[in-house]
């Protein structure tokens, strides 16, 4: 079974269970995309799937919990006692959770990080520039890069 199998099935199942026809959860998805659901010929991005389970009187939680019970032929409970456990492990039970996501830097900007922090530190400990170009292994211009930018206050995560 697929998932978007178990999804048409619970969709479906739910609907029903409540006495309610598609028109009746046709609140802000057309009519025609819930049948289209229910015939497993689409599947249900996250908005409309929120929608859905708002007009169904449920948390998409829920919802996607009962879907995946569905599609591992598990009840329902066994599938939220593991997202308990999943979430305890991760310590993220009680947390409270971002809203958006972070700006990261990108590899490349980590790796110049690590490269400038590995010559700022051979510098402070004394070794010369030959010997950390030696000993990092890495070009005389990127060591002399790091080296004087320090000095300079210039930005050091310029990458190479």
């Amino acid at each position: 079974m697929s998932l978007r199998m178990a999804y048409a099935a619970m969709l479906q199942f739910v609907r029903t269970r409540r006495g309610l026809l598609q028109q009746d959860i046709a609140v802000r998805v057309a009519h025609s995309h819930i049948s289209q659901l229910e015939a497993v010929k689409t599947s249900a991005s996250l908005e409309v799937h929120q929608d859905l389970a708002a007009a169904l009187s449920l948390n998409p939680v829920t919802f996607l919990a009962l879907v995946q019970a569905s599609y591992e032929h598990k009840s329902a409970r066994e599938i939220l006692q593991t997202a308990l456990q999943e979430l305890e492990e991760l310590a993220l039970l009680d947390e409270l959770l971002p809203d958006k996501p972070k700006k990261l830097k990108s590899p490349q900007m980590e790796d110049s990080e690590r490269k400038r922090e590995a010559v700022l530190k051979l510098k402070n400990e004394g070794y010369k520039q030959v010997e950390v170009v030696k000993m990092l292994g890495m070009p005389k211009s990127t060591v002399g890069r790091f080296w004087y930018a320090d000095e300079t206050g210039a930005n050091a995560g310029d990458s190479e």
